[in-house]
């Protein structure tokens, strides 16, 4: 079972666990919507936890000491922060041209 297929049968699970047992025990609606959405969430953190140590002992070999793709990842990660500096820096000097030009109009209209 995949780790996504196990996380929503477990959310799936909880939250009708939960609203039957909210169900037989408790008689306002406030109460039993309160503690279904609590079982949910329970069994969703226990679902995470149990998922992400899974997951770090299967691949903890391949994660921790993997240098060349930690590096190619850190590279791409970096030419896609120097992309988006300049984007930011064309969308500040567009902005900055802008108001200049708005101000220079609104100043001959005024005249």
């Amino acid at each position: 079972m995949k780790p996504n297929n196990f996380i929503n049968f477990s959310v799936v699970f909880g939250f009708f666990l939960g609203l039957v047992f909210a169900l037989m025990r408790l008689d306002s609606p406030e109460l039993i919507l309160f503690w279904t959405i609590v079982s949910t969430i329970g069994f969703y953190l226990i679902a995470l936890f149990s998922v992400s140590v899974y997951i770090w002992f299967i691949e903890f070999d391949k994660t921790l000491f993997n240098k060349s793709g930690l590096e190619k990842r850190l590279d791409y990660f970096d030419h896609e922060f120097d992309i988006r500096e300049k984007e930011v820096a064309n969308i500040r000097r567009f902005i900055g041209n802008s108001d200049f030009l708005e101000n220079d109009v609104l100043s001959h209209q005024a005249k």
